[in-house]
């Protein structure tokens, strides 16, 4: 008897173990959104189509999907990497290899990028400024803990919250 409880017992704790993982697919997509292709100004779209696997036999519900897109400000004598964007979702994942297809918002990144502007005889340089595009970051969370983590560039991990 006391094999048998000891052998239920470890099954059970290795269900629960394999329930605090996910596999995350992250594909970002983009769109040019710039209406007028004479304007310096360049605004295109980015989001992420993510596949959430769960591999274990316990169907995960209520997990949270949290997103987060990462931008290069170009203002002059600013070198920085900044959040453009983030955001969380809510998902149920059935258990036993099923998975579920979401795709974030689109969100918008608007930049001039160096170039010269004739006036007359003479051209000036207009500086590079705005938010282009550097990359994303996406966690499954359950609660506080996270049962899945991918990022374009773990460089950017010193960025986060």
């Amino acid at each position: 008897m006391h094999t048998f409880l000891s052998i239920l017992f470890s099954l059970l704790l290795t269900g629960v173990a394999s329930a605090g993982s996910v596999m995350l697919n992250v594909k970002p997509a983009s769109e040019n959104k710039t209406a007028d292709k004479k304007q310096a100004e360049v605004t295109r779209a980015y989001w992420l189509n993510v596949r959430v696997t769960n591999p274990s036999g316990v169907k995960l519900e209520g997990v949270t999907l949290k997103w987060t897109f990462f931008a290069a400000n170009l203002r002059r004598g600013s070198d920085t990497i900044v959040v453009e964007k983030s955001g969380d979702m809510k998902l149920t994942v059935d258990a036993n290899g099923r998975y579920v297809d979401i795709a974030t918002p689109k969100v918008a990144f608007v930049h001039t990028p160096m170039h010269s502007e004739r006036k007359g005889r003479r051209s000036t340089t207009v500086e590079e400024s705005g938010h282009r595009y550097h990359g994303w970051h996406v966690q499954i969370l359950n609660g506080d803990t996270v049962l899945g983590d991918a990022i374009s560039n773990e460089g950017l991990r010193k960025h986060l919250d």
